[in-house]
């Protein structure tokens, strides 16, 4: 199918990754302006705050992008099984591009007053509904366009993605605070990045729009629901479940989802956990525990993150590769127990001596890791969801995990430390996220290489 598809189309495999890939960097690459101007947001939208509370009232608009992200994977991932993946594409991404416009434009507090604050808390909350639809009709298209050979790989390229937004940001906000003086950056250069991130956003959608879509015309979505539906009413869990949990309305993927395959929904999600835990604390986390509790300069913060997005960036293809070749769980399971038991070594090092090289390098060595234990585990779930189902069940499993297990990370991992008095607690606290997600990884089906319905 995929290849028909895509010589249908007139798009080439790079294309296609790149056209559905797009909005998850976009989102990303926003994610990680936001926090590296997030002083300046403060102290021009908050000002009436102490320095410490601007920072915090900015950090805490920035965080209400986690809240709303489970509900935009739900509504948007609805969409995307109901209408078709592709609209659901283009609207993430138009709605990416607005948010990112809302806070290049928005008025200060000193034009605006308390109405100020608002647009920015507005932009944010409509930034991370986006941000939770995305990723799930995303990684159904590209599984759906690829071969049964090549789906890990294809779905491979989402993550990446994520990577790669958090790269780009990392490195356009330091050229940006290198360029200016701090007069200027506070008076307008914040907003550059902000204004950049919407550029991207016409292109996309242009290239997306070429895409070919992988749910089928009419016809054949309302004849794939209707066939689920019958097929599911004479599973025991559907004759447990409500009548309406098999229906084809609106809602019907999320009745499915939660009802016929509430199991797999609740597997789905823990076996996650682990990846959302970790990819936050190494990729998030670390740098500025390096900072803060290490005591390292700023500079090695940035540059560690720019490391540990690019390997991830580069590994996570190669996860996918693997993950094809050698079957979705011996990658996972064997990139997750070396994650388990080299995190705690690869902290207490790093702990005592620590430098800006060895920081880059533990990150490294982690990232390899990281992308090895979620990008198999991120192929399984959709892979398991029947096509009716597929996105919404990524949302309710990824997007739930990465927003309250992962989104919370750092927060859990910095009370840790305040609690115990042990500066190694976050790697216990990774070592045990990829503990409990190895678990529900038993009674998950394996179908590497297998024909999808």
């Amino acid at each position: 199918m995929s290849t028909l598809a895509l010589q249908k189309a007139g798009l080439s495999k790079a294309q296609v990754i790149a056209a559905t890939t797009l909005g998850t960097a976009l989102e990303y690459y926003d994610f990680t302006i936001y926090s590296f101007f997030a002083i300046q947001i403060g102290q021009l939208f908050f000002p009436a705050a102490s320095p410490v509370n601007q920072f915090l009232l900015s950090i805490g608009v920035f965080g209400v992008g986690f809240v709303v992200r489970p509900l935009g994977g739900i509504v948007i991932g609805g969409y995307a099984d109901r209408v078709g993946r592709k609209k659901a594409m283009v609207l993430t991404i138009m709605l990416m591009a607005a948010s990112c416009a809302l806070i290049a434009t928005a008025p200060t507090y000193a034009v605006a007053g308390m109405a100020a604050p608002f647009i920015v808390l507005g932009a944010r909350l409509l930034q991370g509904f986006a941000a939770g639809g995305e990723f799930g009709p995303g990684t159904t298209l590209l599984i759906e366009h690829a071969s049964d050979n090549t789906r890990a790989f294809f779905a491979s390229w989402n993550f990446a993605a994520i990577a790669l937004g958090i790269a780009l940001g990392a490195v356009v906000a330091t050229i940006v605070n290198a360029a200016l003086p701090k007069d200027a950056l506070l008076a307008w250069g914040w907003r550059i990045p902000f204004l950049l991130g919407i550029v991207a956003a016409p292109v996309g959608m242009l290239i997306r729009q070429r895409l070919e879509e992988t749910l089928g015309g009419e016809a054949d979505r309302d004849a794939s629901a209707h066939a689920y539906a019958a097929q599911a009413s004479t599973t025991p869990a559907a004759r447990k479940a409500p009548a309406s949990s098999t229906d084809t309305g609106r809602y019907a993927a999320l009745k499915a989802a939660l009802t016929t395959h509430l199991k797999l929904t609740v597997l789905g999600t823990f076996a996650e956990l682990g990846g959302s835990v970790s990819v936050y604390i190494t990729a998030f986390f670390l740098p500025s525990y390096a900072v803060r509790t290490l005591h390292l300069p700023q500079t090695a913060a940035v540059v560690s993150g720019i490391v540990s997005s690019l390997v991830l960036f580069v590994a996570a293809p190669l996860a996918g590769k693997l993950a094809d070749r050698f079957s979705r769980k011996r990658v996972l399971v064997v990139s997750r127990v070396v994650l388990l038991v080299t995190v705690y070594p690869a902290f207490a090092w790093l702990s005592a001596e620590p430098s800006t090289l060895l920081l880059c390098a533990v990150s490294a060595f982690l990232g390899v890791f990281v992308a090895g234990h979620i990008v198999p585990v991120l192929v399984m779930i959709p892979e398991l969801f029947p096509k009716p189902v597929r996105a919404t069940g990524i949302a309710l499993t990824y997007v739930v995990s990465a927003s309250f297990f992962g989104g919370f990370s750092p927060f859990i991992a910095s009370w840790l430390v305040a609690l115990t008095g042990n500066v190694l607690a976050p790697a216990w606290y990774v070592a045990a996220a990829c503990a409990v997600s190895l678990v529900p990884v038993i009674w998950l089906r394996d179908r590497t290489g297998e024909v999808l319905t």
